[in-house]
């Protein structure tokens, strides 16, 4: 996530564990938006088969740089957007 916030462009998924280290670090002070998904999403494996269970904790879609927080507020997926 360092990487990431150091380029500062790019998306990144990350579980919502709003109150680690690395959020504070990365994300709080770093990023541009935040795209809160509705529901915990389910994987797939490598044959295109979904994962029995889903994530097993909220995501979050992190955004670095004006560009990709325009596209994650404008996706349309399912969630609550919030502009850093």
């Amino acid at each position: 996530m360092a990487r990431m916030a150091d380029h500062g462009r790019g998306t990144a998924l990350l579980f919502a564990r709003t109150e680690t280290e690395v959020f504070f670090e990365t994300v709080w002070s770093r990023a541009s938006g935040m795209l809160f998904l509705q529901g915990r999403p389910h994987f797939h494996h490598q044959d295109g088969r979904r994962a029995k269970a889903n994530s097993g904790a909220p995501v979050v879609l992190i955004s670095y740089g004006s560009a990709d927080a325009g596209r994650l507020k404008g996706s349309g997926l399912a969630g609550r957007y919030v502009s850093l």
